[in-house]
């Protein structure tokens, strides 16, 4: 396939044999012969848009040259015809900020038109009409110019100033259409017969035959006949009726003016024409391929599991001989990646490692040290966490570092640089570091490594692992990722999108509920813990050890089998799992240090104000406050000591003289405000004293 880069574009374009809507001018409905089509933006162009010269000198502005633009620049309107201009390409005078559209820079519209088709008087331009409506088609906006007739005070929009009443329509040519409104007309089902979208409030109608089409088809009909080798090898013929019809191209129904070949019974939806032919999906990791036809056979499709039918078209990945998708499911937005990849080499597949021996090998994540493989089977607790999916070591194979702490599990070690996933549609990287990122998958921020697109998409190394479909101990059948329907979660009990669901039953799981560790080791308990699905639950009522509330028996929850005690998942869990304990990060304007809390330990947290028995909590501190109010001693520290001896002597004369008088004063010449005074003046100086001698020895109060 061609594949073309233009300057009005900042992706490849493609050639289509026609274009419905232009993104590139405000011409819109109908179709116009020959186009580009970009996949990545869903963009199509007019050729001549596409291909429009970069600068041009214009009659209607002949005091300087024209520039393209294809950049949004701000709101604009094309002085010609008034149309709103919106992610549109233009003409552009950069001293006079003259506008005008591709289209008219080509075509300009006359200010007077002596004999319009659509009215019997003369029509003018006019460009201050307040809310005008278009007389022949029912449409119109304000932003756009309109030619008017005086004597009738009729308004008719530029394009279809030059349409007839009555017309003979090639592809209808028994008998004459004419212009109906809506509720003349009587039609079936109330969409154009060549297009199939909803009709207007005017269209052209065959009373005799029940034809209809809309004003923008007549205005700008697609093709007759097409060569476009993309779709098929022989010439294509429209047939402008209504007919019921299976489509080779993707093997769905359809019921109304398609393109077939005479030659060979071919038949395909107008839609279906430019079709990619090499793609990416995110439910697979290599290229799939259009076929006109698979071999005979049962498939099923490897996006909504249904049965493929082997006669028609669908893609299919050369590599993995077993695996096809339906044409219409494989270039669905959240599926397909919008890139044609035919005449684009595959990107060569980078190591996550280097081997450097046996059990040594150099990992991309910490290059400055070699990580050697251990495979013995212990149980470390909570004290070794992974630096991938920062979960602790207990009794999977690790890699560790010869010379420090950095630690990667095996099957971490072993994952893959760039990945699909099919939570999105982008391809993903691996990247390392101890950055902060929030899954998209699980909504929890996570400290490990993580799958990005690099713009606004990430998740961790543990939702990343799951696959499109999933067998959950907990349910008999396989899951299937659905992003579409609404599905209570067998494990928390809540509703939602983005779950494993069962196409067989209402079984479902949030991603997040999915990606539970089976199995974990808690500080309340000495053995490892188990994951309690409904199936496994006994009978009678639950309650959680830590927070010591009840355990609601609808959702699962952790069990240790030999010490009958139950737990909440989010109480084992906590809401800080996927940090690494004791490492300090920066995120945002703070800096955080996640701290694993001990039996006992009833943190207060700051948000809020309550105290609860969870495994981590954040030490949090802003760098910004403190360097805005620092908090700096009045006196010097060098008089710490001068001030503590004075101070202290002071306090021990007065307390001396407390004492002397108490000694030499009778009960009855004793004054109780003379004793108040004199012991609140020593207790004073004896305090400041002692404050100032604990300074001075390095002891901060």
């Amino acid at each position: 396939m061609i594949r073309i880069k233009l300057p009005t574009h900042k992706h490849p374009l493609y050639p289509t044999p026609w274009v419905s809507r232009c993104n590139g001018c405000p011409r819109g409905g109908g179709y116009v012969k020959d186009g580009y089509r970009c996949y990545e933006c869903d963009f199509s162009f007019h050729k001549e848009c596409a291909e429009a010269t970069l600068e041009i000198h214009h009659p209607s502005h002949p005091a300087h040259p024209l520039s393209l633009v294809w950049e949004w620049r701000g709101p604009k309107s094309c002085k010609l015809c008034g149309e709103y201009l919106f992610h549109n390409i233009y003409y552009h005078c950069s001293i006079c900020d003259f506008v005008v559209d591709t289209a008219c820079a080509k075509n300009p519209p006359p200010n007077v038109i002596e004999y319009p088709k659509a009215h019997e008087h003369s029509l003018v331009i006019e460009k201050d009409l307040y809310h005008p409506r278009c007389t022949f088609c029912g449409g119109g906006t304000r932003d756009m110019y309109y030619y008017r007739c005086s004597l009738c005070s009729l308004n008719f929009e530029i394009r279809c100033s030059m349409l007839a009443l009555e017309i003979d329509y090639p592809y209808h040519p028994q008998h004459p259409l004419k212009i109906l409104t809506k509720e003349e007309h009587h039609f079936s089902d109330g969409k154009c017969l060549i297009c199939g979208e909803e009709l207007g409030l005017k269209v052209y109608h065959c009373s005799i035959c029940k034809f209809t089409v809309d004003v923008g088809c007549v205005r700008d009909p697609p093709p007759l006949t097409i060569l476009f080798p993309k779709a098929h090898e022989h010439q294509l013929n429209l047939t402008p009726r209504k007919i019921s019809f299976d489509c080779d191209a993707c093997g769905m129904a359809g019921d109304r003016s398609p393109y077939s070949c005479q030659q060979c019974y071919f038949m395909i939806h107008q839609s279906c024409i430019d079709l990619p032919e090499i793609i990416n999906v995110n439910r697979h990791e290599h290229r799939l391929s259009r076929r006109l036809h698979l071999s005979p056979g049962n498939w099923e499709c490897g996006f909504c599991h249904k049965n493929v039918d082997w006669s028609y078209g669908a893609y299919s990945c050369s590599i993995c001989p077993n695996y096809v998708i339906h044409s219409q499911c494989a270039i669905q937005k959240n599926i397909w990646d919008k890139l044609e990849l035919k005449g684009i080499p595959e990107e060569s597949h980078l190591e996550p490692f280097k081997v450097i021996d046996e059990n040594l090998i150099c990992h991309f994540s910490h290059e400055e040290h070699y990580l050697k493989l251990n495979e013995e089977s212990i149980i470390s607790g909570e004290g070794i966490r992974c630096e991938a999916c920062v979960l602790p070591i207990y009794y999977q194979a690790f890699y560790s570092c010869v010379q420090c702490n950095f630690i990667l599990h095996k099957t971490c070690a072993n994952l893959s640089r760039k990945k699909r996933h099919f939570s999105h549609d982008k391809a993903l990287t691996l990247i390392c570091g101890d950055k902060i990122e929030h899954c998209e998958m699980c909504e929890k921020y996570s400290q490990g490594f993580k799958y990005t697109d690099f713009q606004y998409f990430s998740i961790d190394v543990e939702c990343a692992m799951l696959s499109e479909s999933i067998i959950h101990e907990s349910h008999p059948c396989t899951l299937y990722y659905n992003n579409n329907t609404y599905i209570k979660c067998a494990c928390c009990n809540e509703g939602g999108y983005r779950s494993f669901s069962c196409d067989d039953c209402s079984f479902g799981l949030h991603g997040r509920c999915a990606a539970l560790p089976k199995t974990i080791q808690h500080w309340y308990d000495e053995h490892l813990i188990f994951l309690c699905y409904n199936k496994n639950k006994r009978g009678g009522e639950y309650w959680c050890d830590i927070c010591e509330e009840q355990i609601d028996t609808m959702i699962w929850f952790y069990t240790c089998d030999s010490c009958c005690v139950t737990f909440h998942t989010k109480c084992v869990l906590g809401d800080f799992s996927r940090f690494m304990p004791g490492r300090i990060v920066t995120y945002r304007k703070w800096r955080i240090k996640a701290m694993q809390t001990s039996p006992g330990f009833l943190p207060r947290c700051y948000i809020c104000h309550t105290r609860r028995a969870v495994p981590f909590v954040l030490n949090l501190c802003n760098p910004q406050k403190i360097a805005a109010s620092p908090i700096a001693s009045p006196i010097a520290v060098a008089m710490y000591p001068t001030l503590s001896v004075f101070t202290l002597a002071i306090g021990l004369v007065i307390t001396a003289f407390f004492f002397i008088y108490e000694a030499t004063s009778s009960r009855k010449n004793r004054s109780l405000g003379i004793e108040l005074a004199t012991a609140a003046l020593a207790s004073v100086f004896l305090g400041f004293g002692s404050l100032f001698l604990l300074l001075a020895s390095g002891v901060y109060v």
